[in-house]
């Protein structure tokens, strides 16, 4: 998640990133089998994900995006260009196939002792899920880091393209996110999220003018944000989920960079302490979400009337579990700091 342009950061962008990466996190509670029982104990949460799905990734694309093309990163050729696929390999191919492994023997190594979600039936085939028919991989959260190093790849080619014809380029990839494509080498996850990386670059090949337009909408924008995520729950179960994604995003991207460029001081200190995590929190939510759901589960039944408990649980322990491994474990060693930072 760092950005070029010899180190500078946007607090913007590094604040929605970590908003969108907390809501990962919450879309992750449940990989598998909701939790059996009636009532409200979970009846509100699957309502609450497929919302969150519709435009919490394509939000994280779309900042990426932005921060690409506003570091200069999309301008790099020649020796530019290959030290730019070196950084980048280094920071999102390699630490998505460590903890991608990582994740699978520990899958492996626990699943006779513990509860484990989307268990392999062997290491190699759960290897293979993992690189071929990666619908079925065991390291679900891995896939983000993959597809945006491709996009990195590609925006230097895009650019001139971009410059000349930024909203047709927009209107013409939009439909990507509509395609049904097959859970093959991430091929659905590349082609559906082509629009949203776009969407960030466009915005920011204009910076200042999209910011001034950010500022002085965000009321109304949060408002249709909050219209459309209403509308989502009421009648999203009747709505294609592709399609709903498309749409609320439209309206969730730059409602959601608006509504981070002017938190509230309350907002900044809660998430402000996370920024320096957020890339860390990512590659190992799902390991302690896991590990803690596994260990109450040999004391507590995961069923609706405790899912409240376990919700709370595996949201604290997804979030301070990697906190805690960075400062503690991975700071110290130079190697793992830079993996995960």
């Amino acid at each position: 998640m760092n950005m070029e342009n010899h180190g500078w950061r946007r607090r913007d962008l590094d604040r929605g990133k970590t908003l969108a990466v907390l809501l990962v996190v919450f879309g992750h509670l449940v990989a598998r089998a909701d939790p059996p029982g009636g009532g409200w104990g979970a009846a509100w949460y699957e309502p609450a994900r497929a919302a969150v799905y519709a435009f919490h990734i394509p939000f994280l694309f779309y900042l990426s995006g932005y921060a690409a093309q506003w570091s200069g990163a999309t301008a790099a050729r020649g020796a530019d260009y290959a030290g730019l696929l070196r950084r980048r390999a280094s920071r999102l191919l390699l630490p998505a196939l460590t903890f991608g492994v990582v994740i699978l023997a520990g899958k492996m190594a626990m699943m006779d002792e513990l509860h484990v979600d989307h268990a392999p039936g062997s290491f190699m085939s759960g290897l293979a899920d993992l690189v071929w028919r990666t619908d079925r991989s065991p390291a679900q959260s891995v896939w983000y880091l993959i597809v945006l190093f491709l996009y990195a790849a590609a925006a230097p080619a895009l650019l001139p393209s971009l410059r000349r014809l930024g909203p047709v380029l927009l209107l013409v990839s939009a439909p990507l996110a509509l395609l049904p494509v097959p859970p093959v080498l991430y091929a659905d996850r590349i082609i559906t999220f082509v629009p949203f990386f776009l969407a960030g670059m466009v915005a920011a090949d204009d910076d200042n003018a999209w910011c001034r337009w950010l500022d002085a909408w965000r009321v109304p924008l949060a408002l249709l944000f909050a219209c459309a995520l209403a509308l989502d729950l009421g009648f999203g179960a009747a709505i294609p989920r592709n399609v709903a994604m498309l749409g609320v995003s439209l309206v969730a991207l730059p409602a959601l960079h608006a509504v981070v460029r002017q938190l509230p001081d309350v907002a900044l200190s809660l998430l402000d302490p996370l920024v320096p995590f957020a890339f860390v929190i990512y590659l190992l939510n799902t390991i302690f979400i896991g590990l803690a759901k596994a260990l109450m589960m040999k004391q507590l039944p995961w069923d609706a009337a405790w899912f409240p408990l376990f919700a709370a649980v595996l949201m604290a322990s997804a979030v301070a579990g990697p906190v805690v491994t960075k400062m503690l474990l991975f700071r110290p060693v130079p190697v793992l700091d830079r993996l995960t930072r």
